[in-house]
């Protein structure tokens, strides 16, 4: 028994954490017991993880047989033998603190290959402590004698060296990117050798969180191993090409021994103890109508985003923007609070633009400013997407956000009740510095909310036809659960988001991602609203090119044809809907979209904005930093368990019609003249709607 080597040198790992066992099995024992599973002799190979990337065999110790038939074998009957081996080398050499390894609870046979390598996260060996772990004991259960954990891992490797990459983290949670100080020490890798074991427990099994993360040539050391990545993989693999399909058809891909490898892990994780199941009385669900119903002014908050654009000091783009607030209901466009976050920018100034004292004066100044512009930026519309803005621009920012001011006070006077003004009940709060989307947003939340729930939206996102926002809010209300943290309103990108999932994950994937769409019942709307033949799509904003209004009947047909559309048909075939109700859905994403969206605020300010986790980054956008992390997510825990916790749905109602639009703000009313401010504007609106978002 030896110490596995580490990359790292710095990492002193205890020997009784971990520990290397080489040549467990002899070459011919390891071939016959590789040629039993790839058989599947004992266990059918299943794919897992939320990609269905990996092939996964399981074996338990409560299971007698795979399939309960009398020929097929126990855990026991397969691995026993490796076990007692294991048990018997371990103890080899023993003089103090011994292994004391108890018969394995599970057995997991993965198959790793370069693919599945590349795309591995690192998680922890088990979620929860065991329930000998110190930690986990009961307060009641202080004055008790503690039981020593001996619990562990044993992991034999086939095939070919792997390696395995492990980390610390500050703390032992999956959200949790910071690792322990000092950084350095607590980062390395190590090399499972073919043939061999490594044993894990204590420190190393609960608080260190790894993955298999490459495939080593041969016996190469952890120093000179050279990893498999796809292109030798692809160059070395046979390649048979048949004219019979269309494409290249890969038929030895990964069949060599050194292509890929088989971990074996023996867990000795003591089972978490049983929760008993909750009773009649404390399942029961409060029926709807005992929940006391709110006015969506007392449940919404409406927070509009805005920064420098090339039309200011002009107001027009934000009161486009406001005017098609109607299509979400009276209630939201003139009743719920407003909130317009002012972002900050920093000055830059035009070369040219100064006097000649000006300049000399500036000259240290301006030359400062230089550097931090680099080329990529340069542009007018990138520098303003980035904070940058010229000394006119500012001046004409600030006259902006003057000129808004005006209107909303003018909205908000005694004089304008009995009118219908969008911007009545609205604030506007300036941020001296550039704090960018999400951090902008953050401040509204953090200062500027007092209601359960929040509408996101940029100065250039319109809504394009009527959306049941009050019906969203009342779901995501009643939900007993409260499973349901994000609904999105669609836009062409995500309009057919199902089909998206299901060409990037593949068809495994999407049958468990189907059994997550949500119906719930406060979007069983009547009337006829919604729906392929319903009035909200027929009263979308109107195209002012018959080029545009071809291409949006182009993506409606496409729609009826997708996956999505099909998928649901076949759900309404099952439950036949009233006449005149339409049932909506809320589809599952793995992307936390920036369009218009609805989310719990407590989500927002607990989760989503929290600084522990750092998942928004300052002067990016929300979707940049935590769609990785919800992706990360799904990874560690699975599909269902890894989106739980971010709980972010896309809202459709089977028209194949998007429910928002986007306005370019960054060549708005540059082109051409602005469209005046009456009914002829929402045409010229459309015309700006950005084809990919």
């Amino acid at each position: 028994m030896r110490s596995p080597q580490l990359t790292n040198p710095k990492v002193n790992l205890p020997l009784d954490t971990i520990c290397e066992l080489p040549n467990i099995l002899s070459e011919e024992e390891a071939a016959d017991l590789v040629k039993a599973i790839d058989g599947q002799y004992y266990r059918e190979w299943c794919p897992e993880g939320f990609d269905r990337r990996h092939r996964v065999q399981r074996y338990s110790s409560s299971d007698k047989n795979s399939l309960g038939n009398n020929d097929e074998k126990s855990m026991e009957d397969v691995f026993g033998w490796i076990f007692d081996r294991i048990i018997s080398r371990s103890e080899e050499g023993q003089v103090s603190s011994p292994m004391m390894l108890h018969r394995p609870f599970e057995v997991i046979a993965i198959e790793h290959t370069p693919s599945s390598c590349h795309s591995t996260v690192k998680i922890f060996e088990q979620n929860e402590f065991c329930p000998c772990h110190p930690t986990s004991s009961d307060s009641s259960t202080d004055t008790l004698p503690k039981v020593s954990c001996n619990c562990y891992i044993a992991q034999l490797t086939l095939m070919s060296n792997a390696m395995h990459s492990i980390e610390k983290p500050l703390l032992r949670q999956l959200e949790k990117w910071d690792l322990a100080e000092p950084i350095d020490e607590h980062e390395t890798k190590f090399s499972m050798e073919k043939n061999g074991v490594i044993i894990r427990r204590g420190d190393c099994l609960w608080n260190w969180r790894g993955c298999v993360s490459d495939i080593c040539q041969g016996n190469d050391s952890v120093e000179d191993a050279p990893s498999i990545g796809l292109c030798s993989d692809m160059t070395n693999c046979s390649i048979d090409v048949t004219k019979s399909k269309q494409g290249i058809v890969r038929t030895q891909k990964l069949i060599a021994s050194n292509k890929r490898c088989i971990v074996i892990t023996f867990h000795g994780i003591r089972p978490p103890k049983s929760v008993p199941s909750p009773t009649n009385d404390t399942n029961i669900r409060i029926p709807k109508q005992v929940t006391p119903s709110l006015p969506l002014s007392k449940l919404l908050t409406i927070i509009v985003t805005t920064s420098p654009i090339r039309s200011h000091p002009s107001t027009q783009l934000l009161e486009h923007t406001f005017d098609t607030f109607h299509f979400a209901g009276d209630e939201f466009a003139y009743e719920c609070p407003k909130v317009i976050v002012c972002d900050g920018c920093r000055v830059v100034a035009e070369e040219g633009s100064s006097s000649s004292s000006d300049r000399e004066e500036k000259k240290d100044d301006n030359a400062h400013h230089q550097r931090k512009v680099t080329r990529k930026y340069s542009n007018m519309k990138q520098n303003l997407r980035n904070g940058i803005a010229t000394i006119e621009q500012a001046n004409n920012y600030t006259e902006f956000k003057l000129r808004l001011r005006k209107l909303c006070d003018e909205a908000n006077s005694t004089s304008s009740d009995q009118t219908k003004n969008p911007f009545r009940n609205t604030q506007v709060v300036e941020l001296e510095e550039r704090h960018g989307y999400g951090f902008a947003l953050r401040h509204a939340l953090y200062h500027c909310v007092n209601t359960p729930y929040v509408c996101v939206i940029q100065h250039d996102r319109t809504f394009m036809r009527p959306a049941p926002v009050a019906e969203v809010v009342s779901a995501m209300r009643n939900d007993p659960e409260q499973s349901i943290k994000y609904v999105g309103l669609t836009m062409r990108s995500n309009l057919m988001y199902y089909d998206i999932f299901g060409g990037k994950y593949g068809r495994r994937a999407v049958d468990e991602f189907k059994t997550m769409i949500l119906r719930p019942e406060e979007l069983c709307i009547g009337d006829n609203a919604y729906g392929v033949d319903g009035s909200s799509a027929t009263k979308l904003i109107g195209y002012d090119t018959a080029q545009r209004q071809l291409a949006s009947e182009a993506i409606k047909e496409t729609y009826r044809g997708s996956h999505q559309c099909i998928t649901h048909n076949e759900w309404v075939q099952l439950h036949p809907q009233q006449d005149g109700y339409h049932q909506l859905s809320l589809t599952p994403t793995l992307f936390w979209y920036d369009n218009t969206h609805i989310v719990q605020t407590s989500h927002y300010r607990d989760f989503i904005f929290n600084p522990y986790f750092k998942m928004v980054a300052r002067g990016g956008f929300v979707e940049d930093k935590l769609s990785p992390c919800l992706i990360r997510s799904c990874e560690r825990l699975g599909l269902r368990a890894g989106h739980a916790k971010f709980g972010c749905y896309l809202l459709d109602d089977h028209s194949g019609v998007v429910f928002t639009g986007h306005l370019d703000g960054g060549t708005y009313g540059i082109s051409g003249p602005p469209p005046s401010s009456n009914e002829s504007a929402p045409c010229q609106e459309e015309s700006k709607i950005n084809s990919g978002r």
